[in-house]
């Protein structure tokens, strides 16, 4: 792996860490942890830090110590080979984040999505845009993954042709349970964007909340927690955490939990990537096993597919039904037998 310029980390750290400052006297760069969320006290404290002279991010709440290149890795969801190619080309100066920017951010008014955001499911908005060739290329997006008729999908995907950071990229609503936008994740889908920028970005300066919960019945049985959004657009009653961290026991940010609370009658299955391609996945369910976590274990019948979204574009599926989900479904030894067969 190529080294790390301070100007790169700076940008990232700017744009992941929440409501981040520069200390000019130390040279020290502290921020809201995005990892633990800073406990109860996210948006009052701020015990994460990047420390240029020693090359080190850490936090003093949780505990997260390492490079700034592992930080971005875990945090940006950004492999190491995608972190490289941005370093080698170095095009990747698309958001300003500079230190003498940081105060603007406790003054400006942070809008619920992307600037000037067109709703994908509204015929009315979509007719005024149908010569645009960047909403076509959306609408195929949409089309092609069944995002569009999927059982669980949200009332609503967004589009912006103008945002500074998140333009041209499908954006995902994460709702509250009032129906309200606490946070969004985009997509990207124009090739030249997937070359700049990560494949999904999430909003700036926002705490992590659950996508969908609103979705899931007040009086259900079971919670379907997904790592990505789009896959759980096809399982009713169906989370997802936007990201997992594949070396930690914590499965939920503050935010997340507290979401998580609202359905209390609610057994939670872990529904991860495919473990038989992705080992990140694999390590994460060696945790969740670990801490007897209920966790889907993927069977060999359908070790080719990377998700379930895959699998519902193969299968041409709309919904997968909650009984195939339950008979692939172990704790304990069993889980660990059923993982210890994926080589």
């Amino acid at each position: 792996m190529i080294g790390i310029p301070e100007d790169y980390v700076l940008q990232k750290f700017y744009e992941h860490a929440g409501y981040p400052k520069h200390k000019k006297i130390t040279n020290v760069h502290e921020a809201g942890c995005p990892t633990c969320q800073e406990g109860h006290s996210w948006g009052k404290k701020r015990r994460l830090y990047y420390i240029p002279k020693e090359n080190v991010i850490c936090c003093h709440n949780c505990g997260w110590y390492g490079s700034p290149k592992k930080w971005i890795h875990q945090i940006a969801r950004m492999s190491y080979e995608e972190i490289d190619y941005e370093l080698t080309t170095g095009d990747y100066k698309y958001i300003d984040m500079s230190p003498k920017a940081t105060p603007v951010l406790h003054n400006m008014v942070v809008e619920p999505l992307p600037r000037d955001s067109i709703n994908m499911f509204d015929t009315q908005q979509l007719r005024y845009y149908k010569n645009n060739q960047i909403v076509k290329k959306c609408l195929d997006l949409i089309a092609s993954r069944r995002l569009d008729t999927a059982v669980n999908r949200p009332k609503a995907l967004y589009l912006s042709l103008s945002d500074k950071v998140h333009k041209n990229r499908l954006c995902i609503p994460f709702y509250d349970v009032s129906g309200n936008v606490t946070h969004y994740q985009t997509r990207g889908f124009v090739e030249r964007d997937l070359t700049e920028k990560p494949k999904y970005l999430s909003k700036i300066n926002s705490a992590k909340t659950l996508f969908n919960i609103n979705n899931v019945r007040v009086d259900a049985d079971h919670m379907y927690i997904f790592e990505g959004p789009i896959d759980s657009f096809f399982v009713r009653d169906s989370v997802a955490t936007a990201g997992i961290q594949e070396s930690s026991d914590a499965l939920f940010t503050t935010k997340q939990q507290q979401m998580i609370e609202t359905r209390p009658f609610a057994n939670s299955i872990w529904i991860l990537d495919n473990q038989w391609v992705d080992q990140a996945s694999r390590n994460k369910t060696k945790l969740l096993i670990k801490n007897s976590v209920p966790v889907f274990i993927w069977p060999k019948s359908i070790k080719d597919f990377k998700d379930f979204n895959d699998l519902t574009i193969n299968y041409k599926l709309d919904e997968i039904d909650s009984n195939f989900i339950h008979s692939n479904t172990f704790t304990g030894m069993t889980a660990r037998l059923m993982l210890s067969k994926i080589k």
